[in-house]
């Protein structure tokens, strides 16, 4: 596993963005394990977030001339990772992204950022993706303002995950979008980095939390 994935991880338990317990998603399903990228709240740690997108991204090798960020938690994303492009990495990409509504007065815009048509090229930046209802969403204004083109989805971390029909969630996602979804970290990547390991002086999964992730992937693992 690369330092910067590892350093990620860390990151991510140490900010509490992602924790362990019992937490009831969106789907109805009781997961061990939960992520927040909203905790990201300070100058220090939404840095330290962007130099892991940014990370991502230049491994990913994607091709792309703005990263755009759906309302509301990939506004600052997309903003902060196109700013550590620029300062840590020497890469010029804008961003984009948009507002819930339309504004009725000034520019009466629905995207805030760099302009899009059909020859700009997007990368998508988010949390996470479950059933890939805001993605679809974000797909059709875009399609609606310049249709530019799509060259993947960043994301934070790939929970490896069965949809509801049992196939792979996120390549079923790919399959029906017809774009590629990269990930900083993915579930084993965390365990592997997390698993009986102390980080700050605490074991996030110990041998019980083992237990429990493994009941969970059981189920709804890939």
């Amino acid at each position: 596993m690369k330092q910067y994935k590892k350093d990620f991880i860390e990151l991510l338990v140490k900010a509490q963005a992602l924790k362990f317990g019992e937490f009831t998603l969106k789907s109805g399903r009781i997961a061990p394990y939960f992520l927040n990228v909203g905790s990201f709240y300070t100058g220090e740690l939404i840095t330290k977030l962007g130099r892991a997108y940014a990370q991502a991204f230049l491994d990913s090798e994607v091709k792309a001339d703005v990263i755009f960020g759906p309302a509301y938690k990939g506004i600052p994303l997309s903003v902060v990772t196109t700013s550590v492009l620029h300062s840590e990495c020497g890469k010029e990409i804008s961003f984009c992204f948009n507002r819930k509504e339309a504004k009725d007065h000034g520019e009466g815009k629905l995207l805030v950022g760099a302009s899009l048509d059909e020859k700009t090229r997007v990368l998508l930046i988010d949390d996470v993706i479950t059933a890939g209802t805001a993605i679809r969403e974000t797909l059709d204004i875009l399609k609606e303002n310049g249709n530019p083109k799509i060259v993947g989805v960043l994301i934070a971390m790939n929970r490896m995950e069965k949809n509801n029909d049992g196939k792979n969630a996120l390549e079923e996602i790919e399959k029906d979008l017809g774009v590629r979804v990269y990930s900083i970290v993915n579930l084993d990547e965390v365990i592997e980095a997390l698993h009986g390991r102390e980080v700050g002086g605490q074991v996030y999964i110990d041998d019980g939390m083992m237990g429990k992730i493994g009941k969970y992937r059981k189920e709804y693992g890939i």
